[in-house]
């Protein structure tokens, strides 16, 4: 029943639409991405800071998701307690593997040489920045819930 909690919550998400997006996109319009990025024109320091700006939202995300599950003591003792727990978790287990995903498919361009000024490599670098920027607001709201509810639990009646 786990692991096919663990599928429904990969399989429906909005990372995976963005995934399924951009497998379209690249289908249909394959020879309009490859005029954009040709036109694209980013001098190299913009470059190097459009690099390390997916993998920066990674970082973040996984410490994000750390302190999510164990900012402290109080917060770990209730959420361990919690029966659905291991529901949270699974979605921080898919939330991470979507940040490394998005986080390899940002250095795929270069890694091949090819850089953004191919189709693939545009589209594979723009995936990544919009998917990681998805992971992060859906790792921030989710740290945000959890406080208020554990906020919540522990007021007085």
């Amino acid at each position: 029943m786990r692991a096919l909690y663990a599928i429904r919550v990969a399989a429906i998400s909005l990372e995976a639409l963005l995934l399924f997006a951009s497998i379209l996109g690249w289908l249909a319009f394959e020879s309009e991405l490859m005029g954009l990025a040709k036109a694209v024109a980013l001098n190299d320091e913009l470059l190097k800071y459009l690099l390390v700006l997916p993998l920066g939202l990674g970082a973040w995300i996984f410490n994000e998701a750390r302190m999510l599950l164990q900012e402290d003591k109080e917060t770990t003792r209730v959420l361990t307690a919690w029966p659905d727990y291991w529901r949270l978790k699974t979605h921080i287990w898919i939330a991470l593997s979507y940040a490394l995903l998005f986080a390899l498919l940002s250095i795929a361009p270069w890694t091949f040489k090819a850089g953004i000024s191919t189709a693939g490599g545009l589209l594979a670098f723009l995936t990544s920045i919009l998917g990681q920027f998805v992971v992060a607001a859906s790792v921030y709201v989710a740290r945000l819930r959890v406080k208020e509810l554990i906020a919540h639990a522990g007021a007085p009646p």
